[in-house]
């Protein structure tokens, strides 16, 4: 292999991975569809790319993400199973489980293609997984920072179905060094809250504000601020008014639900629901307390605390 070449379809990794497909690319690396030749397994290989393999900040940064999945195994993320540097061209590698499915993001946009929308109960339905998996992640000091449609899969029901959150690559965790530069933000311009606009103080409320905007946009058809540049949603989101549902959901009681938007999607932190639980229990009860077949099914499939 050519020095400073990245890695290819045929190539073996560290002696045991041996890749069969790229499946994506950015600026910090690719994935590939690869066999394990150890465990006898198709694996997503993860690789960083060599132009940028010698800064040590990104393969600190893979591995934090390597570890917060790991901290968070047994939740609805990416399971996985191992990190690790080949020895002979230096690729620096972590090894996923495969997930078969398509994100969030692609399963709205066909949806929205012929104007339509998923239910009530299909959106907690679809997301409950990630509620509670963020859950798990706050209460160990783990904040995504990125939480957007695609980085939430939807495994084929072949696969087992389910849901998936991925990419931790942004991940803070509690007591770790700051990795992004001063004045630079991080996360996907219609989720990021206004303190990481702001270049303010943050706490995991980011996610709990990030998470809302993923919620209404599968609620809505389209995210809660949107503009023609990323100067137009930045001023949306730190100083505008906030969206309301209730014209898009005339099954849910209108005043629960936009109220529900108003916290969910504060400015201020301190005016944010302070925890996802509470944030997606308040939604749960709006949905509860509505008409037609997504409230009936939410009675049945949902039980709340208290």
């Amino acid at each position: 292999m050519a020095a400073g070449a990245d890695p290819k379809p045929g190539d073996l990794i560290d002696k045991r991975y041996r890749l069969d497909s790229e499946l994506g690319r950015g600026g910090h690396g690719l994935v590939f569809r690869a066999f394990d030749n150890e465990q006898g397994i198709d694996v997503a290989l993860k690789i960083l790319s060599q132009s940028i393999a010698d800064d040590p900040q990104y393969t600190v940064r893979l591995w934090r993400e390597a570890q917060s999945l790991q901290a968070l195994w047994g939740s609805s993320v990416v399971q996985v199973f191992g990190f690790g540097t080949d020895e002979e061209d230096g690729f620096v590698y972590m090894a996923m489980e495969l997930l078969e499915g398509e994100t969030l993001a692609e399963h709205l946009r066909d949806l929205e293609l012929f104007d339509d929308k998923m239910s009530s109960y299909r959106v907690l339905e679809v997301l409950d997984p990630v509620a509670r998996a963020l859950h798990t992640a706050h209460s160990r000091g783990i904040i995504h920072r990125d939480i957007k449609p695609s980085n939430i899969i939807l495994l084929h029901p072949e696969k087992g179905g389910g849901t998936r959150l991925m990419d931790f690559g942004l991940a803070k965790i509690q007591g770790s060094m700051q990795l992004t530069q001063a004045g630079m933000v991080a996360g996907s311009p219609s989720y990021i809250a206004p303190e990481v606009w702001r270049a303010q103080p943050f706490d995991h409320r980011i996610d709990v504000y990030s998470f809302a905007a993923v919620i209404y946009r599968a609620f809505a058809g389209r995210p809660p601020f949107v503009g023609d540049s990323m100067v137009d949603i930045l001023m949306a989101a730190t100083m505008g008014e906030r969206p309301t549902l209730s014209p898009l959901r005339p099954e849910l009681p209108a005043a629960a639900l936009d109220g529900w938007v108003r916290k969910a999607l504060a400015i201020e932190q301190k005016d944010r629901f302070d925890y996802v639980s509470t944030m997606w229990n308040e939604l749960i009860r709006v949905v509860m307390s509505g008409s037609g077949p997504s409230a009936e099914k939410t009675r049945a499939a949902f039980a709340l605390p208290g």
